[in-house]
């Protein structure tokens, strides 16, 4: 364990600790870092969507690895439309059965990672985690989500080169992806 001078500028072997610390918690954007979620055989579940919301977001608060404000705290349990900044709607192609619509954590300060489950939330329309700290790169299993039509990334700590895989969404109308660590170009395509 490298302790941290509390002086001036890192030294080389702090920077160097850091960043080994850093590439524990995500991969770059060649490989995404995914979470070995169990679904206990007792959870009765509405339908299969809401259990594959169940296994995204269990999934994501194995990656948290700092909540302040505790705000994934009620993420237990098999009523995930209950959970602290989910929100369901009626699935658009069957209004009978509930679907996680939309994910609202602003502002909480929440340290972690999106990790590759996310793209289980295949109905998700709204996806705002501005102002935390979540680090690493966007998952290319975002490609799955084909209704996203709001995506806020602003103000985290993402890094790497712009993540290609929002090119891929049809749906995607609303990108904020402002104070973040992307280097290189943004694509023409965009």
């Amino acid at each position: 364990v490298v302790p941290i001078a509390g002086h001036g500028g890192l030294t080389d072997a702090e920077a160097h600790y850091i960043r080994q610390r850093q590439l524990l918690y995500y991969r770059d954007e060649f490989g995404d870092r995914g979470e070995n979620v169990t679904v206990d055989p007792s959870l009765v579940f509405e339908n299969p969507r809401i259990r594959n919301a169940y296994i995204a977001l269990q999934a994501w608060k194995q990656a948290i690895l700092s909540d302040p404000y505790n705000l994934t705290a009620d993420w237990v349990g098999s009523a995930v439309c209950s959970y602290t900044g989910v929100f369901c709607a009626p699935a658009p192609d069957n209004k009978r059965i509930r679907t996680v619509a939309g994910i609202d954590l602003n502002h909480g300060d929440i340290a972690g990672y999106l990790p590759e489950e996310l793209g289980l939330l295949t109905d998700l329309a709204l996806f705002h985690i501005n102002s935390n700290r979540f680090c690493g790169t966007v998952p290319h299993k975002f490609e799955n989500l084909k209704l996203l039509f709001e995506l806020d990334l602003s103000n985290n700590r993402f890094a790497g080169k712009f993540p290609k895989v929002l090119l891929r969404l049809p749906q995607l109308k609303f990108l904020d992806l402002r104070y973040n660590e992307f280097e290189g170009t943004v694509p023409r395509e965009l």
